[in-house]
């Protein structure tokens, strides 16, 4: 281990607490390419917080853009915290330790920002326990002059009502240029020594920066929600921040390398923000739009260094949508030409079915294969009208025949239900099309295929055309689960989710 990691901790009690923990390596840090600074010489600390489990924080292309971005500027140091397992937290309380960065083990309570990123509902709980663990109170109206602030970032963040009182400020769109706008400013008034109140107050003067402290609520009569309102000065609305050109701000090509397996375990890249088709449940849709895309000659120039700096061998190029990308086909073609003798391999995520043709299937028979994803989200023709999938089946067909003539065994198929207007025929159309599939693969590759169909429950989100639709009782999707379970055949393997937690989530 390295000894910058053990800045400012009792070695021999935190290596006893790693003794009794699952993956100690989820809290040691010391990885390569990870960035250590002297706290002394810079004039902002910044936490960057994941309320999730370092295997899926680590893979997150947002964190691993805004660690490059702040460690770059020679004023800021940006250290990484993780949400601990149960077992880690248990051990922290009971040797009273508070939880700290990877870099330094600088406890979160004496950093200047705590920022953290949010991607999904059901982690705001971790945020509570982040904090609590950090040494920080919850309640953001009970932090004292000293206390860090606590900033929010992320998709969610559109409706940040449920965690207003535990947050200081909320960063809503792109951070590229809004986080250095806010190191800057935070630097002016430290210098004049402004106190608490007028720092949070001044610095939401920044566009797409919210401060909940400085609205009050009402109800509101047609929803019976409490919601905020206009109050003095404050801006109103305060409106999302957008980059147009992605390109100012390149995609980081030296990310940390971890010790040990995490969720994307690969060079991954930004292709482009947005997406053009418009899916009337997906909030990343809606939130991230308008669809902005990358210079591929930066991000082949990217991937090469990335792949030189980490040993990888393979990476992603990743969207929202990624076959919408408008060279993914000139970009792929060239990335395989340089890395297939180096069996170098590529994966491509969220592919749309009607995207995927010859010439891709041909590149794609040059790499080793891993899983092949698409996304029908309904089983019918007139449920993937309702959502605005602008895929019929002849195109999901047709994609998964390329994909089994490339070689692939196994094909992965996401599905919702619960959607609006779905009856049991659109419900029972989902086997049947994972079927249809199946028997695809087995006529074209000649052999065993394995068909994944994972249903997810239809969650209404905030700023989608779908967000006052309501959602189906749990009883209801509990009994689709089961009727498609009891349709399923053998070659089909059948994954859902936990209602209950949709349901919160909801």
């Amino acid at each position: 281990m390295a000894a910058s990691t053990l800045v400012d901790r009792d070695e021999a009690l935190f290596q006893q607490i790693l003794g009794g923990v699952q993956r100690p390596l989820r809290y040691i840090g010391g990885e390569w390419n990870e960035i250590v600074k002297d706290r002394r010489a810079v004039d902002v600390t910044f936490a960057l917080a994941f309320p999730d489990v370092y295997e899926i924080g680590m893979s997150h292309l947002g964190f691993r853009i805004l660690y490059s971005l702040l460690n770059a500027r020679e004023d800021t140091a940006a250290e990484r915290v993780f949400c601990p397992w149960p077992d880690m937290a248990d051990a922290l309380r009971r040797h009273r330790r508070p939880l700290g960065t990877l870099e330094t083990g600088t406890p979160l309570r004496e950093l200047d920002v705590d920022g953290f990123s949010l991607q999904y509902e059901m982690t705001f709980t971790n945020v509570l326990e982040m904090l609590d663990l950090g040494g920080i109170e919850i309640r953001s109206d009970r932090r004292g002059e000293d206390a860090p602030l606590v900033v929010v970032g992320g998709p969610v963040v559109f409706n940040s009502e449920p965690i207003a009182d535990f947050v200081d400020l909320v960063f809503v769109g792109d951070a590229e240029e809004m986080l250095p706008e806010f190191i800057d400013r935070l630097k002016e008034l430290r210098r004049a020594g402004a106190p608490r109140a007028e720092r949070i107050r001044e610095l939401a003067r920044i566009e797409g920066i919210y401060a909940p402290a400085l609205y009050d609520v009402e109800l509101e009569p047609s929803t019976g929600l409490v919601v905020p309102v206009r109050s003095g000065d404050a801006a109103w609305p305060v409106r999302r921040r957008i980059v147009m050109d992605l390109d100012r701000f390149p995609f980081p090509d030296r990310i940390i390398v971890p010790h040990g397996e995490i969720v994307h375990d690969r060079v991954s890249v930004e292709l482009m923000r947005g997406c053009p088709v418009g899916c009337r449940f997906c909030q990343a849709g809606y939130v991230y739009r308008p669809t902005r895309e990358r210079d591929p000659n930066n991000l082949r120039d990217t991937v090469i260094r990335s792949i030189r700096a980490t040993g990888y061998d393979s990476f992603s190029l990743s969207s929202l949508n990624t076959g919408e990308y408008g060279a993914i086909h000139p970009l792929m073609f060239d990335l395989m030409e340089r890395f297939e003798p180096e069996r170098v391999s590529i994966s491509l995520s969220s592919m749309h079915a009607s995207t995927i043709n010859e010439d891709l299937a041909r590149q794609a028979r040059r790499v080793r294969k891993s899983g092949f994803t698409i996304a029908p989200e309904a089983g019918s023709q007139r449920m993937r009208d309702v959502i605005n999938k602008n895929l019929d089946e002849s195109q999901i067909l047709e994609a998964c025949r390329l994909a089994f003539e490339a070689g692939w065994k196994q094909i992965k198929l996401y599905f919702m239900i619960g959607l609006p207007t779905e009856t049991d025929a659109d419900v029972d159309a989902q086997a049947d099309l994972a079927h249809a599939i199946v028997d695809i693969g087995r006529r074209v590759a000649g052999r065993k295929v394995e068909v994944t169909l994972s249903a997810s429950s239809f969650i209404p989100k905030p700023e989608t055309p779908f967000q006052w639709l309501g959602m189906d009782r749990i009883e209801d999707l509990y009994r689709k689960q089961d009727r498609i379970a009891a349709r399923v055949r053998r070659g089909v393997r059948f994954k859902h989710h936990e209602c209950e937690t949709s349901f919160l989530e909801a």
